[in-house]
């Protein structure tokens, strides 16, 4: 089990993501059988024809304006104007989904070009995920390191991020396989730094409170989703209860929202038994 992330996308040429984009943008007109695209207010819609006033792309149009954002892309530091020539365009709206086409791209190409000749590597490549730019592969043997450098193109770096093949942290998760068993934990990378970070809004802000003790509860929903060993629940329990309490927040207050959380959600009625079971111990410890 080996996790590594993809990055260094904003290193891609222009070139390959203009290539990539414009096979995109042609494959789904062809797969569409529609001469259009159409923009409604609410959502998108493939036509072959259109009311006046409605905004509609054909296929050539559509690529012209691809390329016409990635040629124009500038940002201004003090009175320096600069182009960006290299890369996903940064801070604009259509960047994580133009990333995404342009590694979809060349991850389709290469399977494409494989699956005949070398089915097995297709195969043991079944079980790779990817977000963006983090890539995730179960059981592949060792086959996407030894062929990602076919898979994507020389100027985007991959970094194997996990040592070992039994353990990763992927996106919020920290995974490892103990004795056969998968151990889940939440990951925040924000833990290891070497400062305190303030993850969260003091009560005395001019946020309401109720939103505020929301957030108290949604994370007690991800963390009991999360983890499936009692240590790293109450671990990560603790944690937010401790800086939530150090920004102003009511400890009984707190109390309250953790026992509806663990009752509303039913969590005591899943596998996980357990997460009811050491509730009462927990609230004990931290809210006493």
């Amino acid at each position: 089990m080996i996790f590594p992330p993809c990055t260094h996308y904003t290193n891609l040429a222009h070139k390959d993501i203009k290539d990539a984009l414009k096979f995109t943008v042609k494959l789904a007109f062809r797969n569409s059988k529609k001469k259009f695209i159409a923009v409604y207010e609410k959502g998108f819609g493939w036509v072959n024809s259109f009311r006046d006033g409605t905004v509609a792309f054909h296929e050539v149009k559509l690529i012209k304006c691809v390329e016409f954002l990635l040629d124009n892309c500038y940002f201004k530091v003090g009175d320096v104007l600069y182009r960006q020539h290299i890369g996903v365009p940064i801070g604009i709206n259509p960047g994580p989904y133009i990333a995404n086409l342009t590694l979809w791209y060349f991850e389709n190409r290469f399977l494409d070009s494989t699956y005949k000749s070398k089915y097995y590597i297709v195969k043991k490549l079944n079980n790779t995920f990817r977000l963006i730019d983090d890539i995730t592969t179960l059981n592949s043997d060792g086959y996407l390191e030894e062929y990602f450098k076919l898979i994507y193109p020389d100027s985007l770096t991959l970094n194997k991020e996990n040592e070992i093949d039994n353990a990763a942290n992927v996106l919020d998760l920290d995974i490892s396989i103990n004795e056969g068993k998968f151990s889940c934990r939440v990951y925040d990378k924000r833990d290891k730094f070497g400062f305190k970070v303030v993850k969260f809004q003091p009560l005395m802000s001019n946020q309401a409170s109720s939103v505020l003790y929301g957030t108290y509860c949604s994370q007690l929903v991800r963390y009991s989703r999360i983890c499936n060993d009692v240590d790293a629940f109450s671990d990560r329990v603790s944690k937010i209860t401790d800086d939530l309490i150090g920004l102003g927040f009511r400890r009984d207050r707190l109390s309250k929202i953790y026992l509806s959380v663990v009752r509303r959600h039913r969590i005591g009625e899943k596998d996980w038994y357990w997460v009811w079971k050491c509730a009462t111990a927990i609230v004990c410890s931290m809210f006493t």
